[in-house]
């Protein structure tokens, strides 16, 4: 079974990049003893955009930025994250400090080239390069420090607007600070690494605690399973994504007659059914409690209307094989509907569904109904 994504809370909405609460936890993996790696960090700023939102509007400032995540993705292939206004930094990993280097010249001399023709001057953005050895001993507060101080370093730098830096040449390491024990600021470095941490370790509580509240808000109590609204929710992101996709709604044929029992014997029967469902669905698929009741919702990605009826009479069968240990014997009833074929919204896939799982329950129950245009334009004109 595939869970909701939390990455929405992740992800910045004007650029699409990864927000700063992602990119704290990237460092936090980063900086760990299983995740330590040798890594480099691509931060820029962007230049001028108090200039464009004053003389261009603070739409035109957008799109500039929108711009900036867009350059950044294309021309690193990384992780990209907005953690400011108009910053940026991007996570690079699996290469040497010369390709980053050929990286950072690559991206400023882009933004130069495509700012002029979007009339920002240049020079567009000011860079700096952080290099981080997998033998040095950084913590994510560290990371931290570091990027501060480059920040502060590039932003007041004079002579030019890329630079590059090695972390253990910078404050917030250990090995600096170590080798100026005798600084009569040692005291306000320690201060600073305290305050430091506990505002990252705040950070990362923050990223758990929306985990937590999102997921108890996106699962259906009874069954366990994904609910109705993270549903929609993967629906939506499955047709923004523009890839066909099918989904199959699915009802149970015999709930009135656990029900009969108690409530409690109808929501074992859910959480049974819940379970045998998501023990068929390939890699990738997608399975959650729709509406009420015995009803399910699975989303096939990249599946067809004939691949997934095959996957729809895998799910009947499963059901009658399963149910025979259960208190009654029961069964399914399947209605199928494909993206695009079938609609192009929300609404109109999950009409066409609940279609064609009627006439499964009017056919018989036990069976696959896969919708066909021809059948709904005719039932429409009898309308």
């Amino acid at each position: 079974m595939t869970m909701p994504s939390f990455e929405f809370y992740r992800v910045d909405p004007l650029t699409g990049c990864n927000n700063f609460l992602s990119f704290v936890e990237v460092l936090d993996h980063l900086s760990s003893g299983d995740g330590k790696q040798s890594f480099s960090i691509l931060y820029l700023d962007l230049n001028h955009l108090k200039m464009l939102n004053d003389t261009k509007g603070h739409s035109y400032g957008d799109s500039a930025i929108r711009w900036l995540g867009i350059v950044l993705q294309e021309e690193s292939h990384s992780p990209t994250y907005r953690i400011g206004g108009d910053e940026f930094a991007v996570i690079l990993t699996g290469g040497t400090h010369a390709n980053y280097e050929e990286l950072l010249n690559g991206v400023f001399a882009r933004l130069n080239r495509e700012g002029e023709q979007l009339e920002i001057p240049a020079p567009v953005a000011r860079i700096a390069l952080i290099h981080y050895d997998h033998n040095g001993q950084f913590s994510k507060n560290d990371v931290m420090f570091h990027l501060w101080e480059a920040t502060l370093d590039v932003k007041t730098n004079q002579d030019g607007t890329v630079k590059q830096y090695m972390a253990y040449d910078l404050i917030g390491s250990e090995n600096w600070l170590h080798q100026n024990q005798q600084d009569t600021n040692g005291r306000s470095h320690e201060t600073l690494h305290w305050i430091a941490n506990q505002a990252v370790h705040r950070i990362l509580q923050m990223g758990r605690a929306i985990d937590a509240a999102q997921k108890a808000s996106y699962l259906d109590s009874i069954s366990g399973l994904p609910n109705m609204q993270a549903a929609l929710l993967k629906l939506e992101k499955e047709i923004v994504a523009e890839q066909p996709f099918s989904i199959l709604l699915i009802d149970g044929d015999n709930i009135r007659r656990y029900n009969s029992i108690s409530y409690a014997a109808g929501d074992e029967m859910i959480q049974n059914m819940g379970a045998v469902l998501s023990g068929k669905l390939r890699p990738g698929d997608f399975v959650a409690r729709w509406r009420t009741g015995d009803e399910f919702i699975v989303i096939l990605p990249n599946t067809s209307g004939p691949g997934a009826k095959i996957v729809g009479e895998r799910f009947c069968a499963a059901i009658r094989e399963a149910s025979k240990a259960w208190k009654f014997p029961t069964s399914i009833s399947i209605g199928i509907a494909t993206y695009p074929k079938h609609g192009d919204n929300v609404n109109a896939l999950v009409d066409v569904a609940e279609a064609a799982n009627k006439r499964a329950k009017d056919e018989g129950k036990d069976r696959v109904i896969l919708a066909e245009l021809e059948v709904l334009s005719k039932k429409d004109s009898q309308a």
